[in-house]
């Protein structure tokens, strides 16, 4: 009888991303995020006029909340507080990953400032025209420069890059029930966080597509770097 721990009897559902057509895969998706941040560019006007309409009362507070707590300050307190559980536990892979969360999302979230103090683009319901304003308008030394901080997000930021570790981590897992619950989990908080900051009328769609790409990313790189490959037994941090 087969070995049921062995890897070609119980595949990681994150196998297709790894060894043969790496690069291939690598231009698949790098297409496919311009293509969704371009459909998100379409979108953005719709997204304005929606938002206007439609964004008021309890949704409107709920989104509100969610940026607030999802910010930096409740990023951190998770991030303790998932490094506590790893701690009571004794699980170290689960601390490791937790602290790989946490420098993603700071990684993430200074690009973020970064960026959108270079592109200087106004926020969706700015008293100023639409457009990009550049860095005389998105850098902090200008006194209105959090109306021109639009593009990309900090918020989704470092939401997107706090959870994509634990969603590449989660590919890697071959427990599929743990492996999808953990994805999912990412992607909703991702989706939350991103949805929020447009309905609070702080972003533009393409604003926090690009942010949730950019966390990505970083969650992506550092992962590659730092976790998968590094020790055997790392998929039962969750």
């Amino acid at each position: 009888m087969s070995n049921l721990l062995e890897p070609s009897s119980r595949p990681k559902i994150g196998e297709p991303f790894s060894k043969e057509g790496r690069w291939g895969r690598m231009l698949a998706g790098v297409g496919a995020g311009l293509g969704l941040l371009g459909l998100a560019f379409c979108l953005d006007a719709w997204g304005v006029e929606w938002v206007r309409a439609e964004a008021n009362g309890w949704g409107k507070w709920f989104a509100g909340r969610v940026g607030y707590w999802g910010d930096w300050f409740g990023i951190v307190a998770l991030g303790l507080l998932g490094w506590l559980v790893g701690r009571l536990r004794k699980n170290a892979g689960m601390q490791r990953l937790v602290l790989l969360m946490g420098v993603c999302a700071a990684l993430s979230g200074v690009s973020a400032n970064v960026i959108r103090a270079c592109t200087g683009r106004a926020r969706p319901f700015s008293q100023s025209a639409p457009g990009w304003y550049g860095v005389t308008h998105g850098a902090r030394l200008s006194k209105s420069a959090h109306e021109f901080q639009s593009f990309p997000s900090a918020h989704t930021a470092v939401v997107a890059g706090f959870l994509a570790p634990l969603a590449w981590a989660c590919l890697g897992d071959r427990r599929r029930g743990r492996a999808w619950l953990g994805v999912g989990v990412a992607l909703g908080g991702i989706l939350l966080m991103g949805w929020a900051r447009v309905w609070a009328g702080a972003h533009h769609f393409s604003d926090v597509t690009a942010s949730s790409l950019l966390g990505g990313l970083w969650g992506w790189w550092m992962h590659r770097r730092w976790w998968a490959g590094k020790a055997r037994g790392r998929e039962r941090a969750i």
